[in-house]
């Protein structure tokens, strides 16, 4: 089954703006900070703030979380309010001496931090990776604490159906940010169930992340995301010298998040792959999951379903076909890749 129009789209939360050469630059341009316009003092979607870089917290040795606090004003609190109660969304960081900008997006709050807290802090926090070639995430990686970082948002990439009550979720690398948006955003439906499958090249992505359900066994061959960009096979993990028991930030958070929404929710279950583990996501997988789900259906679970993709371009394209620009604008496109030869039965497909 394809993408349904019950889920509002929006332009993929990767795209590059280069401001004032291009068609969106020019809009961005149109959109310049001004110090006349009142809205430059608070995050909105048409000017760009200044924040303040207050920590900067290594994920692994290329993948840093970024945590920028408003410093000259406060963004709207219902505006936010909106966003994180039932979308994906993201902000746009700007690269000053070149003029372009890219969009990221933003992590929850920690599982158990009060909104009233969080709003107070008038904080985001950015997971980026140091990416060869990426003027932008390279540009924030150099960076100091204290510095001075330019956010224009909120964008909304998707909202979910109003009556959404399961998601199943294929995050790859960074794309678990926009996963975790989705478990936020789920913790305030009573019902709600959400499972995700999260692959990394490298262990040290998610050190200490135990899987809530078996993975198939590792392939022969088998045309996983590390595949798919030609870069040979995987290698064996090497033996590691992290502590017994120690478990990196991200899976940190997943696993409050999973303690935290289970009072609130039918509860968040995690897969981990990885490809220096020979551990790739496959189809049994997501087989599996849709065959639970049909087992577990009952009248009080009534509502829509929603598959959700996010990583590199690569790993999108693999599972769910590329998304096309139409009218200026990158929009669903038809369902391809794995997905499309897959029994769906009646999920909705969306591409981040």
């Amino acid at each position: 089954m394809g993408w349904s129009p019950s889920i509002l789209f929006r332009p993929h939360s990767g795209i590059l703006v280069v401001l004032g050469t291009s068609a969106l630059g020019g809009a961005a341009l149109r959109y310049g900070t001004s110090s006349e316009d009142p809205e430059a003092s608070s995050l909105n979607p048409h000017t760009f703030t200044p924040f303040t870089l207050v920590s900067k917290q290594p994920v692994s040795s290329t993948s840093t979380i970024f945590t920028l606090r408003s410093r000259e004003g406060s963004s709207d609190p219902q505006l936010l309010k909106d966003v994180w109660k039932r979308s994906v969304w993201s902000v746009q960081v700007k690269q000053p001496q070149l003029q372009i900008a890219r969009a990221y997006t933003p992590l929850p709050p920690p599982a158990g931090s009060s909104d009233a807290e969080h709003e107070k802090a008038q904080e985001l926090r950015l997971l980026i990776r140091k990416e060869e070639g990426g003027e932008v995430s390279t540009y924030v990686h150099t960076l100091p604490e204290q510095s001075t970082v330019e956010l224009r948002g909120p964008n909304v990439e998707c909202e979910l159906p109003h009556d959404v009550k399961e998601v199943l979720f294929l995050a790859g690398g960074t794309g678990i940010a926009p996963a975790m948006q989705v478990a936020h955003a789920l913790n305030s439906k009573p019902g709600a169930r959400m499972h995700i499958l999260w692959a990394n090249r490298k262990r040290e992505e998610c050190v200490g992340g135990q899987s809530d359900a078996l993975q198939a066994p590792p392939p022969g061959r088998l045309s996983g995301w590390r595949s798919i960009f030609g870069q040979g096979e995987p290698t064996l993990m090497q033996e590691s010298s992290t502590p017994l028991g120690y478990q990196g930030v991200i899976v940190k958070e997943l696993e409050a998040w999973k303690q935290h929404s289970k009072p609130h929710t039918e509860g968040l279950s995690v897969e981990y792959f990885v490809d220096e583990e020979k551990r790739f996501i496959q189809p049994a997988n997501v087989a599996r999951h849709l065959k639970l789900s049909a087992q577990k259906d009952d009248a009080a679970l009534k509502g829509s379903r929603v598959i959700l993709v996010s990583g590199p371009d690569g790993f999108i394209e693999h599972w769910a076909g590329r998304k096309i620009w139409v009218a200026g604008r990158e929009v669903q496109g038809p369902l391809g890749g794995v997905l499309s030869q897959m029994d769906l039965k009646g999920w909705q497909v969306y591409k981040l």
